[in-house]
């Protein structure tokens, strides 16, 4: 067996359909699956924004790492999730998500690696990473 990567990541969430808006529309990932929100629904059924299951995907196509919205219908211990996002301009990122009302906790900062890095917080009190990664050796 060869490991090939990871496939999806919970955050925990207090409530889906807040959540799903939140990830969708303020940090800009896009929908990649809803799930039914039946038990008995055939393989092939969807849920919808209005209506989803309990398995919701959010981010890029596969291979890329998904995000899956979890709500497990308990309180939520919110904190620091060991998630980062990666951008390529830190800068413009921190301003459009603020601009929209996401809480940050400091601005970014130049990491002594050469990457920059800053932290913001989803409604529900996660912490998140945002990083832009250095740019390659040789290159400005």
């Amino acid at each position: 067996m060869t490991v090939l990567g990871i496939d999806t990541v919970a955050i925990v969430v207090s409530d889906r359909r807040k959540a799903l808006a939140w990830y969708r529309d303020v940090l800009g990932l896009a929908v990649a699956y809803i799930g039914p929100n039946s038990e008995d629904a055939p393989p092939d059924a969807h849920g919808t924004p209005e209506d989803p299951g309990h398995w919701i995907e959010i981010g890029p196509g596969r291979p890329r790492t998904r995000v899956h919205l979890c709500q497990m219908g308990g309180r939520t211990e919110p904190g620091p999730t060991g998630i980062t996002f990666l951008t390529d301009d830190i800068g413009a990122d921190y301003e459009r998500l603020r601009s929209l009302g996401v809480r940050f906790l400091g601005p970014p900062e130049a990491m002594d690696w050469g990457e920059w890095l800053c932290q913001f917080v989803d409604p529900d009190g996660n912490e998140f990473d945002l990083k832009q990664p250095a740019p390659p050796y040789g290159r400005p």
